[in-house]
Formats: structure tokens, C-alpha cells, sequence
């Protein structure tokens, strides 16, 4: 029996006139047309309302992605939640500790806090051991081992719990939003050129039940029928941003936002990549705020949803079409063997149409895990090139040099964009708290010119995202 959460998304916002309250859509919601309208999960955030769409019509809660398919209490859904952009999120999360005195099951040390062997015999204790990475940046923690014979470099943690020692550290990372999985060329930092994503989901479904909800995977593995299914549940769930508090609905007036519009976007393996032979690449990643062009061009004054819709317009052609200097990005700028500056812009790297991923299984290095970056209190470890002692680098991830390759260290994937506003905070360890920290941390990486109102529209266009 399948139990389904449906709500009207225009139905949940007291719709207001006045800038800076939602206003009025060009598509009011009525008696009529509110199963035409109807969205599953609303999931709040700071610029409106995301909502999940899945093939089925309905999010089905009895799908092993969310049963307890462990020991403890947990489920795929645990870290994986339908109102938190299909992810966890410090607010929520701080939430939560709140409500439960931090004895839910999210609070685990498994995976999370400081240590797996932190004091959580009291409230005031549970709080010290989560509150700098559960609560403050809704990290997960992974041990990661260090295996000499392999390795290229070798590494000397300073880890702040005492924990992590040259075989083992202790790694913090944001878990990815098991959404749009169909719309993405790699789910982890695993190795290239091609990943099965349908194939990597089951897999996820067995290896997640053993390392989260404390399984015995070996001796009990998940049953593959199981497995399947909640591969097949993920790989049919859509999220994106659906309202906006000021613009209204997203897929009004002949925009085209929203999950359902996001599930009927086409994607092929490589499509548009920028770095392709010969080149078919189109700057112009995103499309589906043309129809508000009409706003910008006639520039309202005094209508506060028009003046909002204009924004999000002008933001989407500055992410297209606002050229800056890319350089010293590892994984990118260095493929041809020496390092290169491409003048490109936002859609170089997120450039697949419409969701904002990198169509290729690329990894990345911008500089996110450097230690001047790092969120505080994560471990930092000083990584030493083995053939080469001089080279050194302190970061606090190894990202994709989890494999011992010296190349890859601090790679990750360019994550896709779809439903951005509604998964806070952001990058890898949660280090730009909001899309305004994370449009500037790549301001000044790239050193992109967002002067005369192209920050806050660039703002505007990727909440509407």
C-alpha cells in the first residue's frame, strides 16, 4: 500500500502583495486546477518553497529507502530527507537536537560528531560532541584509511578530537541529496570515464545499510530486490525550487521551474561539455527563465513580483554569460597537461542544460579544502608527496585522492544546482552557510566582476533554482 504526501504548493504561502512578500502568481491556485498544481514535500528555505516530483506520482514511504534496514533506528532518509532538498541541513538539524535533547536517531556517533568514541552520556555532552558538525554545518564523518604501500604521499593529521593518526583521519563531508540522480554523470568521486548511476544506487542501498544504520552487510548483505527498489525510488525523484517570495510561482508565465519541467529535461553522458572535441559547447546552460526576459526588458518600477521575475532573468543570463578567467583548477585547466586559463563563465563547469551539473565525471579541485578555507574545527591534514617531499599541501578532505593518488587530492565533483536554496550549507564540510557566502567565495577565487547589481541577481536566479 503506497502512502503519499501531496500538498498544493501555491496553498501553503498566504499570498501578499508588497516587495519582499510573496505576491500574487500569474497562475492562481484554485478548486480547479489545484491537482494540476499539486507538489510533494514542500521544503521551506529563505527564498520560497522547493517541492519534490517523482514519476509515480506519489513518494512512497514504504520503499526501503525509507525502512530501517539496519540495527538501529535509521533509514536511508535519516540524512536523506524530502524536506531538506533530499539531504540534511544544519537548521534542521539544529531543530532536532532541540526537540529531542540530540537522542534521535540522526544523532549517532557511527557517523556523527566529533569521535566514535565521544561522550554522549548527558544533553550538555551530546551537545559539545555535535554541535561543531552535526549542528553547525549537517556534516557527516567518515573514517579514512591511510594505506602506506599505495599511498603517494603520506599524511599528519592534527585532528582537534585526538583521533585521526597517520593510517587513519577522521573526514567530515555534507551528504549528497539523492535527487535529479538521473540528470547527473557521477554520483561520488569515483574514478572515470563512466559510472552506472542505476548500478551505483543499489549498491548505495547495501553499503549505506552497513556504514550508517550499522548492518552486517558481510553475513546479512541487503537483499537485491531491495536494493533495486530503492534504487529505483531515487532514480525517479525530481526536487527544484517551485515559489519564490517575491517572483511567485516558478512555472507561471511561461517559465519553466519546478520539478515536474526538471524530470522532462534530456540528458546524455557528456552533453555540452566545454572541453569536448570538436567543441558543440553553448554557454547558454540555462533557458528557463527566458519567458521573464519581457521584465527586464521593459524594466518595472513599482510591481514588486515583475521587478522580482526581472532579477531572476538577469541572474540566469550573468550564470550563462558573465565571462571570467578560470585558472589553476585541477581537473579542468590542467587536462592538456599544462596548465591554461579558460575565459569561460558559471556554465563552463555546471553545464549541463538546465541542471547545473557537469556532464562529465570530472573532479575538480577549487580550492575548497585549503586549509584558509576550511570550516573551523574540522581536522586538517599535511599531505606530503612521497616522490617529491617538497610538495605539500594542508587541506581538511582528501576528496577524490581518498585513492592515494596525489593528483586527485581535494578534487570533487561539480554538483548539480537543481533546488539549491532548500539543502544549506554548501561545498563539501558546509562552508558557505548560504548561496550569498557561496557566490562569494567564487567572486574571489576567480575574481568575477559582479558589480552593478549582478551579485544580487545571480542570487536571486540560483534561489530560484
Amino acid at each position: 500500500m503506497l502512502k503519499a504526501v501531496s500538498v498544493v504548493s501555491g496553498g501553503l504561502l498566504v499570498l501578499v502583495s508588497g516587495c519582499g512578500m510573496e505576491g500574487d502568481g500569474d497562475d492562481p491556485v484554485t478548486e480547479s486546477n489545484a491537482a494540476v498544481v499539486a507538489g510533494l514535500a514542500p521544503a521551506g528555505n529563505d527564498f520560497g518553497v522547493a517541492e519534490t516530483f517523482h514519476t509515480s506520482g506519489t513518494i512512497d514511504f514504504t520503499n526501503p529507502f525509507f525502512q530501517p534496514l539496519g540495527t538501529n533506528p535509521r533509514s536511508c532518509a535519516t540524512c536523506h530527507s524530502p524536506d531538506q532538498g533530499w539531504t540534511d541541513t544544519a537548521d534542521a538539524n539544529k531543530k532536532l537536537f532541540k526537540d529531542t535533547d540530540g537522542l534521535a536517531p540522526m544523532f549517532n556517533l557511527v557517523d556523527q560528531g566529533t569521535r566514535p568514541d565521544a561522550d554522549i552520556s548527558t544533553k550538555h555532552a551530546r551537545k559539545e560532541t555535535f554541535r561543531d558538525n552535526t549542528l553547525a554545518l549537517a556534516v557527516t564523518r567518515f573514517t579514512r584509511t591511510i594505506n602506506p604501500a599505495t599511498f603517494q604521499f603520506t599524511v599528519a593529521p592534527e585532528d582537534p578530537s585526538g583521533f585521526s593518526d597517520s593510517t587513519r583521519v577522521l573526514n567530515f563531508r555534507r551528504p549528497t541529496a539523492t535527487a535529479n540522480e538521473s540528470k547527473v554523470s557521477s554520483i561520488l568521486n569515483t574514478s572515470g570515464p563512466v559510472q552506472d548511476i542505476p548500478a551505483t544506487l543499489a549498491s548505495l542501498m547495501n553499503g549505506a545499510a552497513g556504514l550508517h544504520e550499522q548492518r552486517d552487510v558481510v553475513a546479512n548483505p541487503v537483499p537485491t530486490d531491495q536494493r533495486n527498489a530503492g534504487r529505483d525510488f531515487m532514480f525517479n525523484v525530481f526536487f527544484a525550487q517551485i515559489s519564490d517570495n517575491q517572483a511567485g510561482r516558478l512555472d507561471a508565465g511561461g517559465a519553466l521551474g519546478g520539478p515536474a519541467n526538471l524530470a522532462a529535461v534530456p540528458f546524455t553522458l557528456g552533453m555540452n561539455d566545454p572541453m569536448a572535441t570538436p567543441s558543440t559547447f553553448n554557454p547558454k546552460v540555462f533557458n528557463i527563465y527566458d519567458a521573464w526576459e519581457v521584465f527586464a526588458v521593459n524594466s518595472p518600477h513599482g510591481d514588486c513580483e515583475q521587478e522580482a521575475k526581472a532579477a531572476i532573468f538577469r541572474g540566469q543570463e550573468v550564470f550563462n554569460f558573465n565571462q571570467f578567467d578560470i585558472s589553476n583548477v585541477p581537473g579542468l585547466t590542467d587536462l592538456s597537461g599544462t596548465d591554461v586559463t579558460i575565459h569561460g563563465t558559471c556554465s563552463t563547469c555546471h553545464n549541463t542544460p538546465n541542471v547545473g551539473g557537469h556532464s562529465v565525471i570530472r573532479m575538480m579541485d577549487i580550492g575548497t579544502a585549503d586549509e584558509p578555507n576550511c570550516s573551523e574545527g574540522l581536522p586538517i591534514l599535511q599531505v606530503t608527496r612521497i616522490s617529491d617531499p617538497t610538495q605539500v599541501r594542508r587541506i581538511c578532505d582528501m576528496g577524490r585522492g581518498g585513492n592515494g593518488v596525489w593528483t586527485d587530492l581535494a578534487k570533487f565533483r561539480v554538483p548539480p544546482l537543481r533546488g539549491l536554496a532548500a539543502r544549506a550549507p554548501y561545498f563539501h564540510d558546509g562552508q558557505a552557510k548560504n548561496i550569498k557566502a557561496a557566490i562569494k567565495y567564487h567572486e574571489s577565487r576567480f575574481n568575477i566582476d559582479l558589480s552593478h547589481g549582478k551579485r544580487k541577481d545571480l542570487e536571486a536566479f540560483l534561489g530560484a533554482l
